[in-house]
């Protein structure tokens, strides 16, 4: 699990990136370890990076990775799931941090885990090679964006499982138009010529928008990730964004369980950056820091007014262009491309058929869509343009 938030001061984005990924791993460890012989963690840029607990390294990705997955392999084991293995694989380019990695290692010798020296797109063949079976996730964090995708991707391709990536948007947003820097998106993209397709995007789209798009679109393009949604990380006391956690899966599963992560996740984002400004002013206010994140998510977050009219229309749209969708089709569709629950996506479809927008016929007793529910627009909107 995350650590202390005392251990990121002045780095607390980090803390929310950490409590993404320890959440997220929870929910997948349990959703994938009833079905697969062993849970393959892979950190692919694993540190230790500016960590604050130079002992223990609790503040590090990869120790809360090792804790996580156990508490829950524990917990399986406690349950007569006794066949659950855990493997894990750090690969770090700075010669020192691959000795602390490895002291790390002997220390926990208990836990299978194999630290692999040099840059993690040198290490892809063997890696794979220490990997027999299992659900592979592949927690990708770069300080930058040079990292050669081409044969990330066939890495990707090769293991069954997810990866979430980390992207730095605020590096991106300034940089993406600097010359010098072309050839390291190209290899980032996977496409010595992203230039081309960049300048084809709207003109009003930011820097960050126009390469998060092509990055997805190369990404469903390499078959590495049918879903693709990803979580934005603000720079905690400047309201700027930071970064964006992208998850890549087949599964929509795997996509609910991230739109449920990102709302609990976010909630101690707003909450944290409102501290800190608060701390800044020395104002306190009358209602806590919580509450005030509780009112500030349904305004602006995941599932708030905002994005739940934008599915609205993406339903319209879509079923304008193909006359009929199936529920679980649709909400994966939805899923993806807004920040929106799947329990929301189906009150919204219940909503709309009450205002005489779609239709679909239930099952006894229910009164939302299930996964096979069919839905078509209303006879009076089909004619509409």
């Amino acid at each position: 699990m995350a650590s202390d938030l005392n251990l990121y001061r002045n780095r607390e984005q980090t803390y929310i990136k950490h409590k993404f990924l320890t959440k997220y791993l929870q929910a997948a460890a349990y959703k994938t370890l009833h079905g697969y012989p062993a849970f393959n963690f892979v950190d692919a840029f694993a540190g230790p990076w500016n960590v604050s607990d130079e002992e223990d390294y609790s503040d590090a990705s990869f120790h809360q990775a090792i804790n996580t997955l156990e508490a829950v392999r524990k917990d399986l084991q406690g349950r007569g799931n006794g066949a659950v293995k855990l493997r894990f694989y750090f690969c770090e380019r700075r010669t020192d941090a691959v000795e602390r990695l490895r002291d790390y290692a002997q220390k926990r010798d208990s836990f299978e885990i194999h630290v692999f020296s040099g840059a993690f797109e040198d290490n892809l063949d063997a890696i794979s090679a220490s990997i027999p079976d299992g659900f592979t996730f592949t927690f990708i964090d770069p300080t930058g964006w040079d990292v050669r995708n081409v044969d990330v991707f066939k890495f990707l391709l090769k293991h069954k499982g997810e990866f979430l990536l980390n992207f730095m948007s605020d590096h991106i947003n300034r940089h993406a138009e600097y010359e010098k820097v072309s050839a390291a998106y190209g290899r980032f993209l996977a496409d010595p010529e992203w230039e081309t397709e960049f300048a084809q995007l709207p003109g009003d789209w930011k820097n960050e928008k126009r390469i998060l798009h092509l990055l997805k679109e190369k990404m469903k393009e390499a078959k590495v990730a049918t879903y693709l949604p990803d979580f934005p990380i603000l720079m905690p006391a400047k309201e700027r964004l930071k970064m964006r956690l992208i998850l890549g899966t087949h599964s929509p599963k795997g996509l609910e369980v991230f739109r449920n992560v990102q709302e609990k996740v976010e909630r101690d984002e707003i909450a944290i950056r409102n501290s800190i400004r608060d701390n800044n002013s020395k104002q306190k206010g009358l209602f806590s820091d919580d509450y005030i994140a509780e009112l500030q998510q349904k305004r602006e977050g995941v599932g708030c007014a905002k994005y739940l009219d934008q599915a609205k229309d993406e339903i319209m749209e879509t079923l304008r262009s193909y006359g009929v969708s199936k529920f679980a089709e649709l909400s994966s569709s939805l899923m993806d491309k807004f920040p929106i629950r799947l329990t929301q996506t189906k009150s919204l479809l219940r909503k709309m058929k009450d205002e005489g927008l779609v239709d679909f016929t239930l099952p006894p007793r229910k009164r939302v869509p299930q996964d096979d529910t069919r839905v078509v627009l209303a006879p009076e909107n089909n004619n509409r343009s």
